[in-house]
């Protein structure tokens, strides 16, 4: 059974006893996930070009859907490429110092840093969100392996643009790709648990939950409660 509703109290869903027996696995989206709002602080930089990244608003929003009325395809894709183009057209790059400004930003939801940073299973984040911002969070090193969309640099190591986004069946792609990092089948989600809050989150979470595993969808209150009920819907496809 699909659990879509819950909190992060973790530490009680995900240490079940090992009826399976094989080691468990946790699987996180990141944005909304692991923190308290679905809108990722790694687009601070772009107040380099007049916008105020961070945080959702009105501005940078009238941008997005502009671009967006412009361009066909993928939603995320359009997305990230929206800010690859603000570096990309205007020959710019970005330091890891101005990508990492927005982690001052960062509201982890209740326990999730205690629970992370105490857990003796294999723990890994499967994000769209930047890779290289994700890896280097100082939450970071208590996940086994983290999963993203890339950056692109230049020779100088300076960020010039995003690389293939991690759209959702990329992500399952990845879990494959961790399950062969433990020992198994591609298809094998025994004891698996993948923890996430989106729409993007919808291929992954159907993938563990058909194969073995448990797909948990975590609800934030303020998230509108629309994504709430259009994901309770896919789910049960």
């Amino acid at each position: 059974m699909i659990e879509l509703r819950a909190e992060i109290k973790v530490n009680v869903l995900l240490n079940e006893e090992n009826i399976f027996n094989v080691e468990p696995i946790n699987i996180f989206d990141f944005d909304g996930t692991l923190t308290t709002e679905t809108w990722p602080k790694f687009w601070v930089w772009v107040k380099k070009f007049g916008y105020n990244g961070d945080e959702r608003n009105e501005c940078l929003e009238k941008a997005l859907a502009e671009y967006r009325n412009m361009n066909v395809g993928n939603a995320l894709e359009i997305f990230f490429a929206f800010f690859n183009d603000l570096l990309v057209d205007n020959n710019s790059t970005i330091t890891y110092e101005e990508l990492l400004e927005g982690e001052k930003l960062i509201k982890y939801n209740l326990g999730v840093i205690d629970f992370i940073a105490k857990s003796s299973i294999r723990n890994y984040i499967v994000s769209g969100g930047l890779k290289e911002f994700l890896q280097n969070l100082n939450i970071a090193k208590y996940f086994d392996d983290i999963y993203g969309t890339p950056v692109q640099h230049d020779k100088n190591g300076l960020i010039v643009g995003i690389g293939e986004v991690m759209t959702d069946d990329k992500k399952i792609f990845a879990i494959c790709d961790i399950l062969k990092k433990n020992g198994r089948k591609e298809n094998d989600c025994r004891n698996v648990y993948f923890i996430g809050d989106g729409y993007s989150d919808a291929s992954a979470m159907r993938f563990v939950h058909n194969n073995g595993g448990k797909s948990i969808f975590v609800y934030q209150s303020n998230q509108d409660d629309d994504l709430y009920h259009s994901m309770t819907k896919s789910m049960k496809h």
